[in-house]
Parts: structure tokens; sequence; C-alpha cells
């Protein structure tokens, strides 16, 4: 009994020397490491690598504020290998706004149906859309995309609005893909001044986006302009699932909704040097408009006029007031464009133009 509480006594106090001689620990020397994953693209390979970062565990306790911070090294590399470079997109005639749209290899019905819809005016200016424009649409690659590879390139020689960097299209890698799209916008479209990011499956109402520009001088260049997401927890489950390693806290800063938003292309710059000195995250919208634009100090512009992923139907009669709708299909997309060219007013709970069948929203 005496020999146990000499061993516990001595445990005990070798545990308060121990504790005690941690605060007096250079805190970049601890031997307990936290390890952040940072995606390295692997451009002749279908899969992503995965690297290690170390921060040490005395920085453990302040994690939360310390992620908030530049890092000095660029730990998440996101250099792109151009498989269509779109290059001459914004060479001739700089816009004033570029229209980019995230979408996919195989989406051409979805491509299609923007470029003969409310995308047009990126090509054919008119007066409800009296604003210069060009539209870009930004693709990865299927992870056996050879049957494809040739068809894109004849879709890109034929509307020459296509953009493909060689990385796997999953939900996990749509932060690279976005970064890619920053990038390509920083190397071959940094005369544009801002930037309308879109996803394949939204319907942008032009008319009233450009009555907003107009209205509003143009819009605040140092704002972020969109639905409002403030402050959602992080889902560490499910298919948007993020881990503690890629992003600490239990909430978000607030974000806008990545399903159409404007962003100004001054913030652009920023926004790569310093996500190259983070960890990767992997829900896009959540990391530019939130993470990033928390640390850069950038200010959200609410505004209930655009949309967001949870906004599965809404009033056929306000149509006219929003910016944009989402989960909008090929067909339905046309009807909507149909309504917006309406000159006289319509009587929108009777009209064919609202077919519950064809175009769900409703």
């Amino acid at each position: 009994m005496k020999y146990k509480l000499i061993v516990l006594l001595c445990t005990v106090v070798s545990m308060l020397i121990f504790l005690n001689g941690l605060k007096y620990f250079d805190k970049f020397n601890e031997s307990k490491l936290i390890y952040y994953k940072s995606i390295v693209l692997e451009t002749h390979h279908p899969n992503i690598t995965t690297t290690m970062h170390q921060l040490t565990q005395s920085r453990l306790e302040s994690i939360k504020k310390m992620y908030f911070q530049s890092w000095n090294e660029n730990i998440t590399p996101y250099k792109a290998q151009f498989l269509i470079d779109g290059r001459d997109i914004c060479r001739v005639s700089p816009p004033f706004l570029l229209i980019f749209v995230l979408s996919m290899p195989t989406n051409t019905k979805e491509r299609q149906a923007i470029r003969k819809t409310w995308g047009s005016v990126a090509v054919h200016r008119n007066d409800d859309f009296n604003i210069s424009a060009k539209m870009v649409f930004m693709l990865g690659r299927m992870r056996d995309g050879t049957k494809l590879s040739t068809s894109l390139e004849e879709e890109s020689a034929q509307y020459k609005d296509i953009v493909q960097t060689d990385f796997i299209e999953s939900r996990y890698n749509l932060t690279i893909k976005m970064m890619h799209g920053l990038g390509w916008i920083k190397t071959y479209c940094q005369s544009a001044k801002y930037i309308l990011k879109a996803d394949d499956d939204t319907f942008i109402n032009v008319a009233r986006l450009a009555w907003y520009m107009r209205t509003n001088s143009y819009i605040n260049q140092q704002n972020i302009h969109g639905f409002l997401i403030n402050a959602p927890p992080v889902l560490r489950d499910g298919k948007y699932a993020v881990s503690k390693e890629e992003f600490p806290s239990s909430h978000y800063p607030p974000y806008v909704s990545g399903t159409a938003y404007i962003l100004p292309s001054n913030m652009i710059s920023d926004m790569i040097d310093l996500a190259q000195k983070l960890p990767y995250c992997p829900v896009d919208d959540a990391y530019l408009t939130g993470v990033l634009r928390s640390i850069l100090d950038i200010k959200l512009q609410h505004s209930v006029q655009f949309t967001h992923m949870g906004e599965m139907k809404f009033n056929p009669c306000e149509f006219h007031l929003k910016f944009a709708v989402t989960n909008i299909g090929p067909t339905c997309m046309e009807m909507l464009w149909n309504l917006t060219k309406q000159t006289s007013k319509i009587d929108c709970k009777q009209s064919t133009l609202y077919n519950k069948n064809i175009c769900p929203i409703f």
C-alpha cells in the first residue's frame, strides 16, 4: 500500500512539473502535432493526393483565431493545367461584366439552354441589358472523359466560351474549380470589373440584374452581393461534411449562396494569394465568400432577390422581382426566358408559361 502511494505521488508530481513546463515551451517546438490536409492536384492521375502540413500543439488552444490569420507559406497550391484555356474570350473588347458559370463536361444541354436564353446577352447586347458582358463556362474533367474531350473541343471552337482545367469533377473539388476559375480570370480576363458567378442550373433575370447594377451605381466595389447565409453550422457528416482539420470552427462566417452572386474583380488577386496560405475547405461558397472574405475584411451585401439552394419554389407573380432562381432545367429555362420578354402584364396564375410539370419551381 505504501509503495502504491509513493508511485501515485511521484506520478502526480511529474504531471505538475510537465504541465508547468508547457508554459515555457516555444510554441513552434512542441512535439505533438496537429495536421491539416491540403489538396494537391496530380494532373496525370485521376485521384487527388494529400499532403500534410503541421501546426504545433500550443497553437491548438487558439486555433480558431489562428485560422483567420494569413500564414507565411503556401500550403495549398492552386496551379491549374488548362486543357482548354479560352484565352481569347476576353481579349477583344474586355467586358464590364464577366458571367462565370460552373458547369460539367456532361452538361451540354444546360450550356445550350443558357446560351439560347439569359446568357445570350453576352453575345447580343440589348436595351434591357445595356452592359458589356462576356460569358465563360468553367469545367473540369470526368474520371473517364476520353469520349467527351473531342466534343468539348468542338463546342469550344464553335462558341468560344469554355475553359477546362485538369481536375476531377466532384463535390469535394468545387473549391479547386473556383480557385482555378479565379486564376483564369486573373490571367486572361482581369479587365472585367465585376464577376457574376452562377451555376448552370440557375436562371438569371438579366434585365432585373442590369437595373440593379445601374441604379446602385454599378454597386459597391468593396462588397460581395448575393443571398446572405448567416453563420450556419459546419456539417461534419453527409455530402457537405467538412472535417475539423479542414475548418475547425463550429460555424462558418456569414457568406452568400453560391448559386449566384456578384464579385468585384479587384478582390480576386488577394483571394487567390490568401487561399494558398490556408487549409483546403471543400464548401466553395462558404470558403470563398465566408472564410476568405472575412479574413480580407470584405463586406457582404444581402439581397432576397438573389437565390439559394433551399429556395425550391416561389410565387410566379413575383418572378419579375427576382435576380435569379435555381434548380432550373433546360426546358424550364426557356419558359422563364419567354416570360422575361413579355411586354404586357400576364395573368401569371393562369398563363401556360407556368406549367408545373415542366417548371416545378412554381
